[in-house]
């Protein structure tokens, strides 16, 4: 089935036609889901793309920390500095630093060297901040069977696992924003297969997209809302939201709430501690270095309840920390949902909200959770919504040397997008080759089954349509009225620049898009004249050239600039040539005057004009006085003489062929300027 949009500009040029253009980004970014919990306080508060150095020490000895940053956000309390912090996000969406008054929380990113297998890329920094990190994670538990086909999708990036990968591989950020207003910061990241080892034997994919942003509330509260959407075959059975830790070194201590609002210290191993069912807890949990809470705090409040099939956490720390092998220096915590069948299936989404909060101690941690209501405030949904509920972005898209730009615009022209994933939607990328070249698809593995190899340099969201997308951009140049064949068929007779877009909808349902971008050559033909000369202000035409209407049009020798001063006068048309099209104005007399400026009280009369260089003046009267100059076209004098008590003069230019002034003058306040042609 084919079918299409036209697409007609008034602009002379298409791809510069764009005003009020929409906010990319914003509308891309946006979140379904307002909190009801307003900002608290903006004073102090920062948010820079900037990388600097920071104090925090890593594990990290292959790479430095310059690969991961993405975004700082932080904020100085000048009342309170325990609520005070700065957070680093890294490449893919990932809280990868998290400082407070109690120093840097998120564990060193430390690995022994035993666990090192000769084929890692990264050696001891295998995991460069994709692991140890705050993130989301999904896992489809029917394809998850270790050791061998490990099924984790990161929200972070991938483990440096084959011998190819010397570099980090960050989960690609297809699209992100920063709001000044609210104070916040979104990423949407591309979710990656972790285990690259696996994948070399093994064909999982990934098709989830994750959308994380932080907000800024003040008062030591950060909020952290995050959207998981799955376009996809593979069906979501177990989630981490989130899964990350601190460093025992800082907070050494964990406290869990009671559905009262009291809480209790905790201890033991990671894997021996017991699953934590929330909804039995007052829905947060708290670290601090002292063993009764009563030292800086980092808190954070989460749902209660779920929409999945149950909702729990899992704690503890990451092995022996006293044995002397151990510099892990990781206390796990784990948030896990547990999605039922089909309920983060294809084409489906869940969202969720949860809080950080920074205190003196955890009584004031609790206190912030308690006085601002937070638990409430929190959310976990598994709610999608329909195509018609979702924002509408509309493209121009251009291509050049191969690279391609899509531009919004706030007139619906263009082709149209969904901002957001809706109900069985599929995202469209604008991928770009390692040389450089710049494709549009559904797929983001349309350039490698790899993601991680190279071959796919970079990857931008456009939006969501209802069927997986392909498109091709051409070109084409009419002039203005001939009538265009369109690959499908279509012939349109064309007058403004044009975008006509084709659609083939194939039998596996993929949409593939021709995008013809048609310049159409519209030529002002309008001429004018000034005195004896005519001009044309079209001055961008390839070529000009005058002709003689009284003569059959025929092309005057040597008349082809944008301007023209005739020798006689006569009926004169312009020509003008365009990218190849041509067009010819309409015909305009002239009628010349040869005499330009004439101050002589004496009647005179120079002739014959045009000569073939013989000429002749005469005066009704004897001048006592008279000098007569020759100027070529320009101005520049040639010849001069001067003539007494005459009343005829018989003058020959020896000049070639051509436009002279004749210039007499009588030595007192009469003057003449005249044009005589030499043929």
């Amino acid at each position: 089935m084919r079918y299409h949009t036209l697409i007609s500009f008034l602009a002379l040029n298409l791809f510069v036609f764009v005003t009020n253009a929409q906010n990319k980004d914003s509308l891309l970014c946006s979140n379904w889901f307002n909190s009801n919990l307003s900002n608290i306080d903006s004073n102090g508060f920062e948010f820079k793309k900037t990388y600097s150095v920071s104090p925090s020490i890593w594990a990290v000895d292959s790479f430095p920390e310059n690969v991961v940053f993405n975004a700082q956000l932080s904020y100085i309390n000048s009342q309170d500095t325990s609520q005070s912090y700065s957070i680093r996000i890294g490449k893919g969406g990932q809280l990868y630093s998290f400082r407070g008054i109690f120093g840097e929380s998120v564990p060193p990113q430390w690995r022994p060297i035993n666990w090192v297998q000769p084929s890692y890329g990264g050696g001891t920094s295998y995991a460069p901040w994709v692991d140890e990190v705050w993130q989301m994670v999904a896992v489809d538990g029917a394809l998850n069977n270790t050791p061998d086909s490990s099924y984790f999708i990161h929200q972070a990036g991938v483990y440096l696992k084959t011998p190819s990968q010397n570099k980090p591989f960050y989960s690609p950020l297809i699209a992100s924003y920063y709001d000044s207003t609210n104070m916040s910061f979104t990423t949407v990241n591309w979710g990656q297969q972790a285990h690259t080892e696996d994948l070399l034997n093994i064909n999982h994919k990934s098709h989830l997209l994750y959308y994380t942003t932080y907000t800024n509330k003040g008062a030591g509260i950060i909020q952290v809302d995050n959207m998981i959407y799955n376009f996809g075959n593979d069906n979501i059975s177990f989630l981490n939201m989130p899964w990350g830790g601190v460093r025992n070194s800082n907070l050494d201590h964990f406290f869990i709430s009671t559905p009262t609002n009291n809480y209790n210290l905790t201890t033991g191993l990671y894997g021996q501690t017991p699953v934590v069912q929330t909804v039995n807890t007052g829905g947060w949990v708290a670290w601090s270095s002292d063993s009764t809470g009563n030292s800086p705090a980092l808190a954070m409040a989460h749902p209660k309840t779920t929409n999945t099939n149950n909702n729990v956490f899992r704690y503890g720390d990451a092995g022996n920390l006293s044995a002397t092998w151990n510099n892990r220096d990781y206390h796990v915590f784990e948030m896990i949902r547990f999605p039922s069948n089909g309920q983060l299936g294809f084409g489906r989404s869940m969202s969720f909200r949860y809080f950080y909060v920074l205190g003196a101690n955890v009584d004031s941690c609790k206190n912030s959770i308690v006085n601002y209501d937070l638990i409430n405030n929190c959310l976990d949904t598994a709610y999608t919504p329909m195509k018609y509920d979702v924002d509408s972005i509309y493209y121009l898209f251009e291509s050049n040397n191969q690279l391609i730009s899509a531009t919004p615009n706030n007139y619906q022209l263009g082709e149209q997008f969904k901002t957001k994933p809706y109900l069985n939607s599929y995202p469209v990328f604008i991928l770009r080759s390692a040389d450089s070249i710049d494709y549009i698809s559904s797929d983001p593995y349309y350039l490698s089954q790899m993601a991680y190899d190279g071959e796919t340099t970079g990857l931008k969201l456009l939006g969501f349509r209802d069927s997986p997308t392909s498109m091709m951009i051409t070109y084409d140049t009419v002039c203005s009225g001939i009538e265009y064949l369109f690959p499908d068929g279509t012939q349109i007779a064309l007058y403004s620049d044009t975008s006509y877009v084709v659609y083939d909808l194939s039998i596996n349902g993929e949409d593939s898009l021709t995008y013809n971008n048609i310049r159409v050559v519209n030529i002002d033909n309008s001429v004018y004249n000034s005195g004896d000369t005519l001009y044309t202000d079209f001055t961008v035409a390839d070529a000009f050239q005058w002709l003689d209407c009284d003569n059959e049009y025929e092309p005057i020798q040597g008349a082809t600039n944008a301007t023209y001063l005739p020798v006689i006068s006569g009926i004169y048309a312009l020509e003008l040539t365009e990218n190849g099209c041509v067009d010819t104005s309409a015909c305009l007399t002239v009628m010349m005057t040869n005499i330009i400026e004439n101050t002589f009280t004496t009647d005179f009369n120079i002739y014959p004009n045009p000569t073939d260089g013989v000429f002749f003046v005469e005066f009704n009267s004897s001048i006592e006085n008279v000098r007569l100059k020759i100027m070529d076209a320009s101005g520049m004098l040639l010849e001069s003489k001067k003539h007494k008590n005459v009343d005829f003069i018989k003058y020959k230019l020896n000049q070639p062929a051509g436009i002279y002034w004749i210039e007499l003058t009588d030595g007192k306040d009469q003057r003449t300027l005249l044009r005589l042609i030499k043929q």
